[in-house]
């Protein structure tokens, strides 16, 4: 699986599902964590629920991998990692109250997906 593959099939899903701002970081150079950051949000925290259990289901149908999830039970801020590919999933609140693009500043935003 090409990790920028997946990166776009993310991307592509949490805009059909209506995710708000979603913005594609890449870190490679920034960081061992993960290659790129998906980050995107949702005005409530059943959206996030929502957003977050639909790519779940399709990542896993789709690409056959299993991803480790944390932050489902709590849906402010639910993270979706396959290893290569950090999905920040917020509820709009928290994001701007964290605000982890500033703190990535460094990174490249990746358009054209």
């Amino acid at each position: 699986m090409e990790v920028l593959d997946f990166v776009k099939h993310v991307y592509s899903s949490l805009d059909e599902k209506k995710a708000e701002d979603i913005v594609v970081l890449d870190i490679r150079n920034l960081s061992s964590i993960a290659d790129y950051f998906v980050i995107a949000s949702a005005d409530s925290e059943r959206g996030v629920r929502s957003l977050a259990e639909n790519l779940s289901r399709e990542i896993k149908k789709k690409f056959k991998i299993k991803v480790k999830i944390d932050g489902a039970d709590d849906s402010r801020w639910v993270i979706i990692d396959n290893g290569d590919a950090m999905v920040h999933i917020f509820h709009s609140e928290t994001r701007a109250l964290y605000d982890i693009e500033s703190l990535w500043y460094e990174a490249k935003k990746v358009s054209g997906l």
